[in-house]
């Protein structure tokens, strides 16, 4: 019984930092984007290709242990196709929901976008950043 209750905590705390990883992913997010607004209309070559839109086993496990819905995958897609999450004006996941080598790619141009913001504000990402990729690393062990 004792192992029991053990898997019952540990599911508990799972699900309890993905929710707060979730949450994270909902503080940055409009950072990035106001970011990616400018940058990613203007751009030539779209980075956003459908091998970077698969979820692996821990976007799998972050995902379910909020009870949310896995997104289909579609296996007729080659590798460097569009994204099948892409739409007319970006992603149309949410970035939590995104897979995290997609929601966290930046390519030289975003980067340098994102690194000459405001000083301060620059910096409160960063500092979030590091939080969100934390909790993540808690609850993937």
């Amino acid at each position: 019984m004792k192992a029991k209750n053990q898997q019952k905590s540990t599911d508990e705390d799972r699900n309890e930092l993905a929710r707060q990883l979730k949450e994270a992913f909902k503080t940055v997010s409009p950072f990035i984007e106001k970011h990616t607004e400018i940058v990613c209309p203007e751009c030539e070559k779209v980075c956003c290709a459908d091998k970077h839109g698969r979820h692996d086993s821990n976007d799998l496990l972050f995902l379910g242990s909020l009870g949310t819905d896995i997104p289909e995958f579609l296996h007729e897609r080659e590798e460097n196709d569009a994204c099948r999450f892409i739409g007319e004006t970006g992603c149309c996941l949410e970035r939590w929901m995104r897979p995290y080598r997609c929601t966290f790619f930046f390519c030289d141009i975003l980067l340098k976008s994102i690194e000459t913001d405001n000083a301060k504000l620059y910096g409160a990402f960063i500092s979030y950043f590091q939080y969100l990729v934390s909790l993540r690393q808690e609850l993937i062990g």
